[in-house]
Parts: C-alpha cells; structure tokens; sequence
C-alpha cells in the first residue's frame, strides 16, 4: 500500500473525523483523557486553516498526522498521531521529519517545543537529536481515590499543629480565589526560575507567560474543565501572601487532573504541597472521582519521589523536546 505526505491545508475537516475517532480512543483507553474538546478545537482551526503540518494518506484516506502552529518566534508541534492499525510501520517518524524540517528552516523562528504524548521518547528521539534538540523523559502518573472519601463530619485540617509545619507557619488553605490571579502567575513565575519545566515550556520563564498559563487551565477546553470546589490556595495569614498554588480539572468521567501545583520559595520545606495536594484528594473524592492523573518532568526527581510517596504511579512515559537556536549557534 502506497502513503502518501500532504500539506494538511489541503484537506476539509470532515477529512478528519475516522483518524479523530482513533484518537480519541486512544486517550481514552491509554491516557485516560476525554479528547472531545480538543477534537471541537482541531476541527475548527482545521476549518479556519489556523494549522499547518501534514497529512499521511493512504487509500484516499487520512491515517496520521502532524501539526503545528507559531507563537512569535517560537514553533510548537501541536500534536502527532498514526492511526494504531499501521503502528511499527514508521510513518510517525516520516511525519515528524517533514514538521521539523519545516519548522527549523522557518526564517525568524528562534525556539521550537513538542511534546508528543502517544510516544515513547525512545520512539522519535533520534529525530530530534539529529537536529540538537534538547530532550527530556515526562511522566504521566495516576493515583487512585478509593477510599479517600473523608468520614461524615471530618475536618481534613484537624491534625495537630505540632505535627504540620504549614500550620505552625499559620498557611491556611483557601478555595480558589481569582483575585489572587496576579499573584498566582508570579508565584508560578518564582518556583520556575532556573527549573526544568521551564527549560521545557517558557511559558514559566515570566510573569506575563505565567499569566498564560493560568489562563489556559481556566479557558482552554483541551485542559479540561476547571474544578473551583477541588483548585485551593495557600495564603500566609500575617503576610496575607501567597504560598502556594493548585489547580485541578475533570478530564473525563471519574478521572481528574492537576495541571499545576507550586510552592513560593520562601514557603518551600514546610510540607504546603502535600497540604494541597491531600485536601484536594479528599475533595475530588467527595466529588465522585475515582482517580487524578499529573504529568511531571523526571529529572524534576523531587516532585516525582513526592507523587511516589503520595501514593501516585506511572502509567505512560513520553518525550519533551526543545530547540533554541540561540544556543546552537
């Protein structure tokens, strides 16, 4: 059978919709995401030709893709899937190699980020080294809820002070509160300075790009939808300053996740995270969950030893992978 590579601008949406169909299966029996409200947002960008990238075709049919989209000087592949009838053929790698090829011979693009959860890093790292991109193993890991439900009348917070260090700091948790918005970004832009993850995603290398990212947890429908009664925060109550941060989202049925969680650094050591993260437990638990996912960078090894603790696994590995033309030059 003979495959063809075409400009995915060439194609109507509707085009689309058995490959979106196999797609959506595998997020959710592998990843554990309800993908429908990414599909509303590709199928519009399709139709509006906000995307470029590009097609595999076989039999007049598409049975892969790979596209991407420009920030400023900045290229992101948005997404790359082959439908899992022709998995081991190499078509993934055919695709990628048409996207990069592209992308890193754009005039005026400085920075290129992808990463491509369907895919081992072992997969498609060699395409990407060969073009001296930076890559990084991520984590998808998942913790299960049974049992989490609190007894009637419990107080999550009831432990004695002497035994929390966030208690005996006076850190309180509060429900998500959108007038800390601003503080919340800068907060995130603090405890990723020098990080990984922002080596990985710039967007936490500022305080406007943290703005963003906040943002898109609570607009962005490809992140789920966000879960005011489960998202808290932690405030210094003589300072009134902020400690820390999380965010939770419903991603499917009975499936949570946290797409941020974050500690200031003056706060650090004092156990808020793991504050935050049980009382958010309990409460998506309440809530009828039955699981929450997180992703985490490895080299990130003392969130990973923390989630291990927590009682997290992990399910899925995949590959982060960065290019700056800065440093190459």
């Amino acid at each position: 059978m003979g495959f063809e590579i075409i400009d995915i601008r060439r194609f109507e949406p509707n085009e689309f919709s058995n490959l979106l169909e196999a797609e959506s299966r595998a997020w959710h029996d592998t990843l554990r995401w309800d993908f429908a409200p990414s599909v509303h947002i590709i199928n519009a960008c399709l139709r509006d030709q906000r995307l470029s990238g590009y097609a595999l075709v076989g039999e007049e049919e598409i049975r892969g893709y790979c596209f991407f989209f420009y920030d400023g000087e900045k290229g992101i592949i948005g997404d790359l899937f082959v439908h899992p009838e022709l998995a081991g053929l190499g078509h993934e790698r055919e695709l990628l190699e048409h996207a990069l090829e592209t992308l890193v011979g754009t005039p005026g693009l400085r920075r290129i980020e992808a990463q491509l959860p369907h895919y081992e890093r072992e997969e498609l790292e060699s395409c990407f080294l060969s073009r001296r991109f930076q890559t990084y193993l991520r984590r998808f890991m998942s913790l299960s809820l049974e049992g989490r439900r609190r007894a009637a009348g419990a107080d999550p917070r009831s432990e004695p002070a002497t035994e929390t260090p966030w208690l005996r700091e006076k850190i309180e948790l509060i429900p998500w509160d959108k007038r800390f918005h601003d503080d919340a970004a800068e907060l995130l832009y603090q405890s990723y300075r020098q990080h990984v993850d922002a080596l990985i995603n710039d967007q936490y290398a500022s305080a406007m790009g943290a703005t963003r990212l906040i943002e898109n947890i609570f607009h962005n429908q490809g992140c789920g939808d966000f879960l005011t009664r489960v998202s808290r925060m932690a405030v210094h109550r003589p300072t009134r300053q902020l400690a820390g941060i999380l965010t939770a989202t419903g991603v499917r049925a009975g499936t949570a996740h946290i797409p941020q969680v974050a500690v200031g650094p003056s706060f650090q050591g004092l156990s808020v995270g793991t504050a935050l993260m049980e009382a958010a437990f309990q409460d998506l638990a309440e809530e009828g969950f039955a699981q929450v996912t997180l992703t985490v960078t490895d080299a990130n090894a003392g969130a990973v030893r923390l989630y291990q603790r927590l009682g997290f696994e992990t399910f899925k590995t995949f590959g982060a992978f960065i290019y700056n033309r800065d440093e190459i030059l």
